[in-house]
């Protein structure tokens, strides 16, 4: 099962949220849904859940329910680490775009202990387009997942004649939330075949059941054959993370430091092993925490970085006619042709290829010959 469709306990208990009272009012002329909200104590999001809205366009003369009473709103949120932003939008059953317009995030990066506003008193900037040659409201609608009707009743529009150079508002898009460019892959369409679950769909595109559900604004996990389904890029799930520790700063004239801060648990040379017999350990063994960054221990260039057997993930900096290996990593943050300085982060503790717990693997060969790194280190390197 994806790791983000485990929501932390705080996301959790908001779903059960309901609303006990409710009253009915009439939609005037002129009236949109944040007006209403502003007006009657509640969210935008809560008047579309409430409602089952499938836009922000309102006609006059329709009735819609109002919560009254404790709605148990929550105006709030503080990010927990692990937490995404699909995770949070899906959870309080605000439209992603609208989460991050109200909070001014620049692209979909989280931090562990940054609060969240989940409601605003002022609307956010609405997206406004210019209309391009050749461009059909059809085309618009697509393009910014919307549809004809609702842009235009937004826009005013007794047809759908539009001409190069009319601008017009998208309902339910913000400017803030679109307007600048956030690279990445696009997002792809699929079509839902007999059998598809959400949950098989998203481990078909490395994505995550929460981010197919905000992405296509589904109320739950039920999927039809034949429906179209938004497949959010892996690359745009990065989960809320602490920010690593800064690199170490190698005292003035260094040309070493350690690669990373821990025990020695095995040092280089023949050591025992648990079951009878011996063998020659090539590097030196040091402790450490899955995720713990890897720091160049010299500068020099990366002669490799992947898979290698026993090694696991593994890089090696390559700086005259010697090569440092570090290995064993859970990610590896570099690529062959790199050019590397001291300190920098070239990867992360991990416990991969032959190895029984999270450490680094750092070997020195000098011509190919493997050498004691400690005694280097403790000659050369600050800690």
């Amino acid at each position: 099962m994806p790791r983000s469709y485990l929501f932390p306990f705080a996301l959790c208990a908001v779903l059960s949220f309901g609303f006990a009272q409710q009253s009915e009012i009439t939609v005037q002329s002129g009236d949109t849904l944040w007006d209403l909200a502003r007006k009657y104590d509640t969210s935008v999001s809560t008047l579309r859940e409430l409602n089952q809205l499938e836009s922000d366009v309102l006609k006059p003369g329709t009735t819609l329910l109002i919560p009254s009473g404790d709605s148990s709103q929550i105006e709030s949120y503080t990010v927990k680490a692990g937490d995404t932003l699909y995770d949070i939008s899906v959870a309080f059953q605000i439209p992603l775009d609208e989460l991050i317009a109200i909070n001014n995030i620049d692209g979909t990066t989280i931090k562990p202990g940054q609060v969240l506003q989940l409601t605003t008193a002022s609307q956010p900037e609405p997206l406004v387009v210019t209309v391009k040659a050749g461009d059909t409201l059809w085309d618009l609608a697509k393009e910014y997942e919307s549809n004809i009707e609702a842009i235009k009743a937004q826009n005013n529009l007794i047809s759908e004649k539009i001409r190069p150079g009319d601008s017009l508002t998208i309902p339910g898009r913000y400017a803030a939330a679109t307007n600048a460019d956030q690279g990445g892959a696009a997002p792809i369409t699929v079509q839902v075949a007999s059998g598809d679950t959400l949950w098989s769909i998203a481990k078909r595109y490395n994505t995550s059941i929460t981010a197919l559900m905000s992405a296509n604004e589904l109320p739950g996990q039920t999927i039809r054959t034949g429906q179209s389904l938004k497949i959010v890029p892996s690359s745009e799930l990065a989960a809320a993370l602490p920010a690593p520790p800064p690199a170490p700063i190698p005292a003035a004239g260094a040309t070493m430091i350690w690669p990373i801060q821990g025990e020695i648990t095995s040092r280089f040379g023949y050591r025992r092993l648990r079951i009878g017999g011996s063998n020659f350990h090539t590097g030196l063994d040091i402790d450490g925490e899955t995720g713990d960054p890897i720091h160049a221990a010299t500068a020099g260039v990366v002669s490799f970085s992947g898979w290698s057997d026993g090694y696991g993930n593994l890089v090696i900096i390559t700086l005259g006619d010697t090569d440092y290996y570090y290995a064993h990593a859970s990610e590896l943050l570099v690529n062959v042709g790199d050019v590397i300085s001291i300190g920098q982060t070239i990867a992360l503790v991990g416990s991969t290829g032959r190895s029984t717990g999270s450490h680094l693997h750092f070997e020195i060969r000098v011509n190919g010959e493997s050498i004691d790194p400690l005694p280097i280190l403790e000659q050369s390197a600050s800690r």
